[in-house]
């Protein structure tokens, strides 16, 4: 009959709707660092101050999309002032959430986290809003930037206060410096936001990854990896943060050359 749901599928949308546990801000950060250098690694024509600033607006980035929710690291960065924009956040998300749901969705959704901020456009926006300030106040970038890497700092617990004192500075110089570059920040901000979503699609957390794309009458149903593991489970913190902490070691090397006279020093001579 129209509008009715096998219940089957109407089961499996509300256990996706129902599942708690995201990876840990500090794992998200370390992704989005990791996005970071391999775009700075993918423009060497630009500035090192410019590609610097790239790694950190991406990896503060990444820890945008949790702005839905109020308890998040991001939604703390800022006090008062960041809890009212992510309920702000929040409602919208909600709001979208339910104009756009199909019949298998559930309908008792009271929260939006987990939803248009963990969508493939939601994680686009962000970086198009940020070019339209660009190019209409171009001192929004600057802001930005300072604001994106305090949140880094948050987000790895790391001399916060101070970062994001020295971040504005150096984030004015480097854009008013190399103004040419501008876009690049953008881009990085959409890269960030990206790379949360894989963080979370690798967890049993889930993230609405086809939307608006409708698959078994379910909008908003929550995809993960074929392997995933626990959210802050030892799997995340003894094995999968190593590994991201290796994976940005490589690719710092990889970017700024060393890798290759690495490689060079410790490899035989061919001999012609």
């Amino acid at each position: 009959m129209s509008g009715t749901v096998p219940g089957r599928d109407r089961v499996a949308c509300r256990e996706s709707a129902g599942r708690v546990g995201a990876m840990m801000g500090r794992q998200h950060a370390c992704c989005g660092l990791l996005v970071g250098v391999a775009l700075a690694g993918l423009v060497p024509s630009a500035p090192l101050p410019v590609r610097g600033l790239v790694v950190a607006v991406a990896g503060g980035a990444a820890l945008l999309p949790d702005l839905d929710h109020p308890g998040a690291t991001a939604a703390r960065s800022l006090g008062l002032l960041t809890r009212v924009i992510a309920h702000a956040v929040d409602w919208v998300s909600l709001t979208v959430y339910h104009a756009t749901r199909a019949p298998g969705d559930p309908a008792e959704r009271r929260s939006g986290h987990r939803t248009l901020t963990h969508t493939v456009p939601g994680c686009l926006l962000p970086g198009l809003l940020l070019t339209v300030a660009g190019l209409l106040w171009p001192v929004s970038l600057a802001v930005a930037c300072s604001l994106l890497t305090g949140l880094l700092a948050l987000g790895l617990r790391r001399a916060g206060l101070l970062l994001l004192v020295v971040s504005s500075v150096v984030s004015w110089w480097t854009l008013t410096t190399y103004p040419g570059w501008w876009w690049l920040v953008s881009v990085a901000v959409s890269c960030g936001c990206l790379v949360h979503l894989a963080g979370d699609w690798v967890t049993e957390a889930g993230v609405p990854l086809l939307w608006p794309l409708q698959s078994e009458q379910c909008r908003w149903r929550l995809l993960t990896a074929p392997v995933t593991f626990p959210a802050g489970s030892p799997v995340e913190t003894q094995i999968v943060a190593p590994l991201l902490l290796l994976g940005l070691l490589v690719e710092a090397f990889w970017a700024t050359g060393l890798l290759g006279a690495v490689v060079a020093a410790v490899s035989p001579e061919v001999s012609g």
